[in-house]
């Protein structure tokens, strides 16, 4: 279900599905995730707040030792619900916000008055000492407002600005993407911008190339982007479908007809996407695709392969390997490594400090390398209160009507 109608939803969102899991198969499932090995969930839509097991949900698998996180459009979010998801484990929450106009963002968004809403659900947030990742769709209709919008998400005191590269899926699929050029250039801009914005985290969704651009001009946030999509990431959907990624509409079973831990560990589409040697064109020749591996939902949404070349990437492979030195690590930075809290996070930036060492050809990793690799991702103890960008009355609910 959806209370908004965003033209490029990958789910086509809007009705409840007729045959969504149910809540008893929700906690099995997090049993199964648990089991796994699982460290995070994501609980998105739709609009996970029109779900009204979801505080159930999220409770169950916080109290299982999952890291929970929520991604909603941000219109149902009210002081009491913030204080309930804080009561529930949740730990952050992915706000979608797509122009500093509200009248583009609510045609963007397919709802009126949903940008007041998800500004002030922002705002509730952060009073509340809930961190927010901000999550913008770049279009040609917004790419020239990057910028702002990455300052509005400081200023609100975001943890993290993630700007995300259509795929051309669900409702989207006859929207226009960027060219490769301008996805390049915009890639380019976000990590330089990285140092600017610390501790704010200044990333790319669905385009990780990111990795190579940052990689080439000895730029952090080598952690971050990278194709998860099968390997260390997988949807599930209302129905229970596991896909690779949300974006991608290949199933690769049915927790209804499998259990989840058979599909994952046994499905061919899964296994195919965790072997690096089957990708085709020039992803498959790259250099860099053990640091990026190509977006495999776009494609998947471009030649119907997942393992053909990612078509918004315009670099020509050199054939030349990367460089490939011993590192090691000083204890200071190894104890910075250990404070992150999940290991599948603590791998990508293990990974991605060691990247950042050999472009610079460093040999020793120490807490100030580290720190220049990372592009952020420390906070300080506590944010300071931000000053209100918009006035809106907190208390007063939304008005559901107008909206679903």
């Amino acid at each position: 279900m959806c209370n908004l109608r965003c033209p490029h939803c990958y789910l086509d969102a809007g009705k409840k599905a007729e045959d969504e899991l149910t809540t008893v198969e929700c906690f099995a499932l997090i049993d199964e995730m648990k089991a796994l090995g699982t460290e995070m969930l994501i609980l998105t839509g739709g609009e996970p707040l029109l779900r009204k097991d979801i505080h159930d949900i999220a409770t169950y698998a916080s109290e299982s030792g999952i890291w929970v996180v929520m991604g909603t459009n941000g219109v149902l979010i009210t002081d009491k619900i913030v204080q309930k998801m804080l009561e529930c484990g949740v730990k952050g929450v992915g706000i979608s916000i797509d122009s500093l106009d509200p009248e583009k963002h609510d045609g963007f968004r397919g709802g009126p008055k949903s940008w007041e809403y998800s500004v002030r659900a922002l705002e509730i947030c952060r009073a509340h000492g809930l961190e927010v990742l901000v999550q913008t769709t770049i279009t040609e209709a917004n790419y020239d407002e990057i910028p702002q919008l990455i300052d509005f998400a400081r200023d609100k005191g975001a943890w993290s600005f993630n700007l995300y590269f259509l795929v051309q899926t669900g409702r989207g699929q006859k929207m226009n993407d960027l060219s490769p050029q301008r996805t390049e250039a915009m890639l380019t801009n976000l990590a330089e911008m990285q140092s600017k914005y610390r501790p704010m985290l200044v990333r790319s969704k669905c385009a990780p190339h990111f990795k190579r651009i940052a990689f080439e001009r000895a730029l952090g946030g080598l952690e971050s982007g990278g194709c998860m999509a099968g390997t260390q990431y997988g949807r599930i959907t209302p129905e229970g479908n596991v896909t690779p990624c949300p974006y991608m509409t290949v199933v690769a079973g049915n927790i209804r007809e499998n259990s989840f831990t058979e599909i994952w560990q046994t499905a061919p589409i899964l296994q195919q996407l965790r072997d690096l040697n089957q990708l085709k064109g020039r992803c498959g020749d790259c250099e860099f695709k053990e640091l990026c591996g190509g977006c495999r939902c776009r494609a998947y949404a471009a030649y119907g392969d997942c393992l053909q070349e990612d078509p918004a990437c315009t670099y020509q492979p050199s054939g030349q390997p990367l460089p490939s030195e011993k590192i090691t690590w000083s204890s200071a930075a190894e104890s910075r490594l250990e404070r992150i809290p999940i290991a599948f996070i603590r791998e990508k930036v293990k990974k991605g400090v060691e990247a950042y060492a050999q472009r610079t050809g460093a040999v020793v990793i120490t807490a100030d390398l580290m720190k220049m690799a990372t592009a952020g991702m420390e906070r300080p103890a506590a944010f300071q209160k931000m000053p209100s960008f918009v006035e809106v009355d907190r208390e007063r609910e939304p008005d559901l009507k107008r909206l679903i």
